[in-house]
């Protein structure tokens, strides 16, 4: 597997991947139907990660085949530059088997060496107990509880907002 920044000629892999894992998810606050990207959009997506200096889109591949992404997307606002926000997700086949893992350490690399970054920060549904092992094993802090804020299939799931200083 190799883990590396998204490149322009990964926009339709990426769309691809993404409403695969946004087809059942029930863990990402937002439904297949509702992703808004088309192939030019994904492509800059990647281009704007690209040139933003606060921000980062890695993805995970498996012989040339995307098979997870994350990001970390910076604030353009200058009182608030020093933040980005996590975005993640996995191929459901290749969930559980460390990629996540993966996928955080080396953001958090990246983010470390970043001359802008200082903290980073991400949402989680409070149902989502091995993403919250695993943001606590990469020793994130939880900072907020919101009850009751997604709405999944009839349910309501309570929101935590979790941060690390880098």
């Amino acid at each position: 597997m190799i883990i590396r920044q998204a490149l322009s000629d990964d926009a339709s892999p990426l769309l691809e991947l993404k409403l695969q894992y946004l087809e059942n998810t029930k863990t990402l606050p937002l439904f297949k139907e509702e992703y808004p990207n088309d192939i030019d959009q994904e492509r800059e997506m990647i281009e704007r990660y690209q040139s933003e200096k606060n921000s980062l889109l890695l993805v995970a591949t498996f012989e040339d085949k995307v098979i997870g992404n994350i990001d970390l997307t910076g604030s353009w606002r200058k009182k608030i530059q020093h933040t980005a926000m996590i975005g993640m997700g996995i191929h459901p086949k290749w969930q559980h088997q460390g990629i996540g893992t993966l996928l955080i350490k080396n953001a958090i690399d990246w983010a470390k060496e970043n001359e802008v970054l200082k903290i980073i920060w991400l949402e989680v549904y409070k149902t989502n107990t091995s993403g919250i092992a695993l943001y606590k094993k990469m020793k994130f802090l939880e900072s907020g509880y919101i009850p009751n804020f997604f709405l999944e299939k009839g349910t309501y799931i309570d929101k935590i907002t979790m941060f690390r200083k880098l």
